[in-house]
């Protein structure tokens, strides 16, 4: 590496490392992030019982499932109890692992959580009656149950440290301990939210829906959003960085769309957003984050004996996703031979696909929650769209990619293999 670009690099590191560690190891953000993965085996659920349902293909299967009213009555069950209710699970589980990070009992803190959440979607009628807003139980009450899950633990914490709680005597066994020790915050908590929900009259859900949320769609619908979430991904993990933070940004707007995505389907209508989830963990992510699938390839057919072993070994994680052995082992951190074709093809498969998407091309995503990142983006392209176009769609992303990384790995293979020569002639000097 030349001496400037060693100096830029030095000091891209000492004003970015710092930002995007405390961005990383942000206590909300870090608590967020588990919470929604917490979540993922009943939005799959959910996801997949949809599937069931509405997979277009064979005619066949089709007509069966026409016909089949039970069977789709009972389907239609895990997707209401599973994402019909995702906002009372995010609730819970958000104070849950806030608590958890503060010290406090964890049950309290998704107690709290959850209760106060629950608060802000009462109604009362003018004869006393008192019920529910179940709109807001879905994704479309979620941004409300992360922020209350936040503000009520808080709360929570903050009674806790002043000691303003119930003290009972040791010999008390400490689970009733816990249990009365919990009761004034969240009484505290609870009555705080009602007051300004209920008392004052201000609806958070509608001020967030008509408001904060379409401000959120429209930009994750855009084409700049995924652009900006694939530089900085590449960015953190230059640093060494773990960017999966960023996901816990993106994924509540993702699992809002998701399900508008999911009911659109279901109703037959167009499918309304691009900006899910698998745009990019299925169609630019294939082999891991930066899309490494295509780097593992040219490693296996590399004349340098250390690429070629490291990309043996890379190519089965590499199918499902997993490519921190690319990441950390060739390595791409710190390497800046490798990091312009690394930002390189995922901008170049954003714009592609989508375009793809936009234009119609491509099936919309209706069904984006059925795969996970996990699963192989061959695979998660046709179920994410139900169309053989996503798998195509797959394959012509991983071709563009395969020949943006071929000149640069063609220059960093030569660098090693200089290097492998003279280890070589060294081990024969000194034999």
């Amino acid at each position: 590496m030349i001496p400037n670009t060693h100096f830029m690099f030095s000091k891209l590191e000492e004003v970015l490392v710092p930002i995007t560690q405390k961005v990383a190891t942000n206590r909300y953000l870090v608590a967020i992030r588990d919470t929604l993965v917490s979540t993922i085996p009943i939005t799959m659920i959910s996801s997949i019982a949809l599937l069931i349902i509405y997979l277009p293909w064979p005619q066949a299967y089709v007509d069966f499932m026409a016909k089949a009213d039970t069977l789709k009555n009972i389907l239609s069950q895990f997707n209401t109890m599973g994402m019909g209710l995702l906002s009372i699970y995010v609730a819970f589980v958000l104070g849950s692992k806030l608590a958890h990070g503060y010290g406090i009992d964890e049950t309290s803190g998704g107690l709290t959580s959850l209760f106060s959440f629950l608060m802000t979607i009462t109604t009362v009628s003018e004869d006393g009656m008192v019920g529910l807003r179940t709109t807001y139980l879905s994704a479309q009450g979620m941004f409300t149950a992360l922020i209350i899950g936040v503000v009520s633990v808080e709360i929570m914490r903050f009674t806790i440290k002043h000691n303003f709680t119930i003290k009972m005597p040791d010999s008390v066994p400490s689970s009733i301990t816990k249990t009365f020790e919990s009761i004034i915050p969240i009484a505290l908590s609870t009555i705080l939210i009602n007051i300004v929900v209920n008392g004052l009259g201000f609806n958070i859900n509608e001020v967030i829906n008509s408001v904060v949320t379409p401000i959120f769609r429209m930009s994750v619908n855009s084409i700049w959003f995924p652009l900006a979430y694939v530089i900085l991904t590449a960015i953190m993990w230059f640093f060494g960085i773990h960017p999966g933070v960023l996901s816990a940004i993106a994924t509540p707007v993702w699992l809002l769309n998701a399900e508008a995505n999911m009911t659109a389907m279901a109703a037959g209508l167009p499918i309304p957003y691009i900006g899910v989830k698998p745009f990019i963990f299925s169609f630019i992510y294939f082999g891991g984050g930066g899309g490494t699938l295509p780097l593992v390839i040219h490693m296996i057919r590399s004349k340098s004996e250390q690429m070629k072993a490291l990309g043996k070994l890379s190519l089965a994680p590499g199918l499902f996703n997993i490519n921190e052995p690319v990441l950390f082992g060739v390595p791409i951190v710190l390497n800046p031979t490798l990091l312009v074709p690394f930002v390189g093809s995922m901008v170049v498969t954003v714009i592609v696909t989508y375009v793809a998407f936009y234009t119609g091309i491509v099936p919309g995503m209706g069904n984006p929650l059925a795969a996970e990142w996990t699963v192989p983006s061959l695979i998660a392209g046709a179920i994410v769209t139900s169309s053989w176009k996503g798998s195509a769609l797959v394959v012509v992303n991983f071709i563009l990619s395969y020949f943006i990384y071929l000149p640069f790995f063609k220059v960093y293979e030569k660098q090693l293999l200089a290097q492998e020569e003279g280890d070589a002639n060294g081990t024969q000097e000194t034999a």
